[in-house]
């Protein structure tokens, strides 16, 4: 009888490990599959368990419920974002024939006929539609790059000699500003898969920003490290912080130094947009050394074998 009721008892307990070992298992792949789900939720799928658990089923039926009812949220987040880009694209366009008369209408007065306050006055109406006309292209460009279908037209291109043109366009505005200037780029050819245009609009609006933030020391330099292009430019500057760096590539964001000198705060933005549709990234990164803060913009982008 004893050894009945020991056996009885050993079967009971091989019965609850076993079926702990079970839970516990299901549990565990359950969990990884939420995370799988929480970490990608364009994927339509549901949480189930490898082995039914009856305790189990009513909490995961309300996970699979919260899931269902965050995917049509977010498509509904994506389908109001594309309308508001569309109609952004479309308002841009319209306002630019306008300006651009406007303009032209301002550049026909004769600016000898007027007095020293009307011809001020009309300095200062010219630049703000200048600057007007600049920030519709940039919300029309920024619209095109933000829309899913966008897509480059990528070739072999030598982004060295893009680099040292766009430098050169730059360097007498960067040495007006006082700027020690330090150029490290290669004469020889160095090829990727891009776009020219792109890129002189990347590195055009990498170097505004140069001249907006550094101080008194800007350096330039581009390397090949593990098959991929490096181009990084380095100033002194008087951002606090990472979170100021981060925050360059945000829409809208301008520094103190950057919004006195007119920044839409809507380069950057568009130049990351066009690092990535060529398969590269920007990267801000902020570091202290010989009691300044200097900031580093990185582009990083594949190279291309020859």
């Amino acid at each position: 009888m004893v050894y009945m009721l020991l056996a009885g008892a050993c079967l009971a307990a091989v019965y609850f490990c076993m079926r702990l070992l079970l839970l516990k298992r299901a549990v565990r792949l359950a969990a990884g599959e939420l995370r799988e789900i929480t970490g990608d939720l364009e994927e339509n799928r549901v949480v189930k368990l490898a082995v039914p658990q009856r305790e189990l089923e009513e909490l995961l039926e309300e996970i699979n419920r919260n899931l269902a009812e965050i995917r049509k949220v977010k498509i509904r987040y994506r389908n109001k974002e594309r309308e508001l880009l569309n109609q952004i694209e479309n308002i841009s366009h319209d306002l630019r024939t306008p300006l651009t008369a406007i303009i032209g209408f301002l550049e026909l007065i004769d600016r000898d006929s007027l007095d020293v306050e009307d011809r001020e006055s009309l300095d200062v109406v010219k630049k703000k539609a200048l600057a007007l006309k600049k920030l519709t292209a940039q919300f029309y460009d920024l619209s095109r790059l933000a829309a899913e279908d966008y897509q480059l037209k990528l070739k072999k291109t030598d982004l060295g000699r893009i680099l040292r043109e766009a430098v050169l366009d730059s360097y007498q505005e960067l040495k007006l500003r006082n700027l020690n200037v330090n150029v490290d780029i290669p004469d020889t050819p160095v090829f990727v898969r891009g776009n020219e245009e792109a890129l002189e609009r990347i590195f055009q609006n990498l170097l505004q920003n140069a001249g907006r933030y550094a101080v008194s020391v800007f350096s330039v330099s581009l390397t090949i490290e593990s098959g991929n292009i490096f181009v990084r430019m380095v100033n002194d500057t008087d951002m606090a912080d990472q979170q100021d760096a981060d925050s360059l590539f945000e829409r809208f964001y301008t520094g103190d130094s950057a919004r006195k000198q007119g920044s839409t705060g809507l380069g950057l933005p568009i130049a990351k947009h066009l690092a990535e549709a060529m398969g590269g990234r920007l990267h801000a990164g902020l570091k202290e050394a010989e009691e300044k803060n200097w900031l580093s913009l990185s582009l990083e982008i594949p190279g291309l074998k020859i």
